[in-house]
């Protein structure tokens, strides 16, 4: 194999499939994933292929936090629904914790995340990270519906 590149679609709470694939390739798919060059993703796509780029020992606790974060949204009211709930808190928090220090080094032009303006409905990818920080802030700007209203200062 030459090379390869790896895009992970837009799924929402569906990502959970996306993270059994990541598993899938983990535990069979070695040899493939040595020759993927770039890893892509949006939404919840891009966040699979944030962790299995940069810290693939960490899809088991990428599952688990998914399970628990989507058990949020299953509760009856006042479950996610009540004024103090915090979605991308709760989502920035699980990032935090999965994602290595030096992430955005690993993820240098070799991770493109997709990224959507509500307002002008114009795409783009975004595959430098200045900082862990600003990784962190693309995949979350990627996982926002079209729905809300995006303002991102970097």
């Amino acid at each position: 194999m030459k090379h390869l590149n790896l895009s992970f679609s837009a799924s929402g709470f569906l990502g959970i499939y996306h993270l059994g694939a990541a598993s899938a390739f983990l535990k069979h798919g070695q040899k493939m994933l040595n020759a993927v060059k770039v890893f892509a993703g949006a939404s919840a796509g891009s966040l699979v292929a944030t962790v299995l780029l940069t810290a693939p020992q960490k899809i088991q606790e990428s599952k688990d936090f998914l399970y628990t974060f989507s058990e949020d949204f299953r509760k009856p009211f006042p479950g996610v629904v009540k004024p103090r709930y915090d979605f991308m808190k709760y989502l920035r928090e699980g990032i935090e914790t999965i994602l290595p220090a030096q992430a955005h080094e690993i993820a240098e032009n070799r991770l493109y995340v997709s990224i959507t303006n509500s307002k002008s409905i114009e795409n783009c990818l975004v595959s430098s990270f200045a900082s862990r920080e600003e990784l962190i802030k693309v995949t979350m700007l990627s996982s926002l519906t079209l729905s809300n209203s995006i303002i991102f200062i970097m």
